[in-house]
């Protein structure tokens, strides 16, 4: 049985264009219950679309706030907060340590500013790290302190290492094997490592002469002094006052005769003297 329909005639506004369209008699008279059929219908499927939008969104963002739960958990239990506090105040020890080295010497000190690194770091490393310039830095201070680094009196360098015009005159030609720092008598002449005294006594040309042994085959020689203020087998550390500056032995004016030594062989304190 044929459903029964309506016509109905669609005509332009020159009415020359007609057009006919047959609808189900039933959805004119009832249109209103079929419109709100049919906004329920898109209302249910809009529904729809949003949950399941909102569980894939929540599914990722719950599995998202996991992953970085457990990477904030891995990263806490793989860092030992307490080491690696150690480890940090043990490196800023250390460059106190070795900055104080430094200015005994009459050197400018390091700066943390001007340290760099490595940029592609885990942070679940750092305690390696810290170990790492944590054991770095300890060998650096302890070479800053057995090496003969720096200078053992401030005053102003007046000769060199090396061949020089005989200072007592004449034309001849001697081999200085030191340097010279003038300065005011009595004025403090300094170690410029730690170490143990050797020799301390008169010694010939050098006058009152103070010779301290280093690790690492250097040794360092004070010669000129006014006065000694160590004896043999001494120990004595870095930045130490071991005599006065003066004129004794071979001498034309006050001044430190200052001798770098490395195993037996005398060489240039120039290479020393500047960190």
């Amino acid at each position: 049985m044929l459903k029964h329909k309506t016509s109905v005639l669609f005509v332009d506004t020159e009415g020359k264009d007609k057009r006919t369209l047959q609808i189900p008699t039933s959805i004119l008279l009832n249109w209103r219950k079929y419109l709100l059929v049919a906004t329920l219908l898109f209302a249910l499927l809009g529904s729809v679309i949003a949950f399941f939008i909102y569980d894939y969104t929540s599914s990722y963002y719950s599995v998202l706030y996991k992953e970085r739960l457990t990477r904030a958990n891995q990263i806490r239990n793989a860092i030992d907060i307490d080491k690696a506090k150690k480890s940090f105040q043990s490196i800023d020890s250390s460059f106190k340590k070795i900055n104080g080295y430094l200015k005994d010497r009459g050197l400018k000190e390091l700066k943390l500013e001007n340290a760099g690194g490595p940029l592609d770091v885990e942070i679940t490393d750092i305690n390696e790290i810290a170990a790492l310039y944590e054991k770095d830095l300890f060998i650096m201070e302890k070479l800053i302190r057995d090496i003969p680094i720096g200078r053992p009196h401030p005053g102003p360098q007046t000769s060199n290492f090396g061949y020089r015009r005989n200072p007592f005159g004449g034309s001849a030609v001697e081999n200085h094997q030191g340097v010279d720092f003038k300065g005011r008598v009595g004025s403090a002449v300094k170690s410029t490592a730690q170490g143990k005294v050797i020799f301390s006594g008169r010694k010939g040309g050098y006058g009152n002469c103070v010779i301290i042994k280093h690790r690492n085959g250097f040794q360092t020689l004070y010669g000129h002094l006014a006065s000694i203020h160590v004896k043999q087998n001494d120990v004595v550390q870095l930045g130490q006052t071991i005599g006065g500056l003066g004129n004794t032995g071979r001498s034309t004016g006050p001044h430190l005769h200052y001798e770098v030594i490395k195993n037996g062989k005398r060489i240039n304190p120039k290479d020393y003297i500047n960190f």
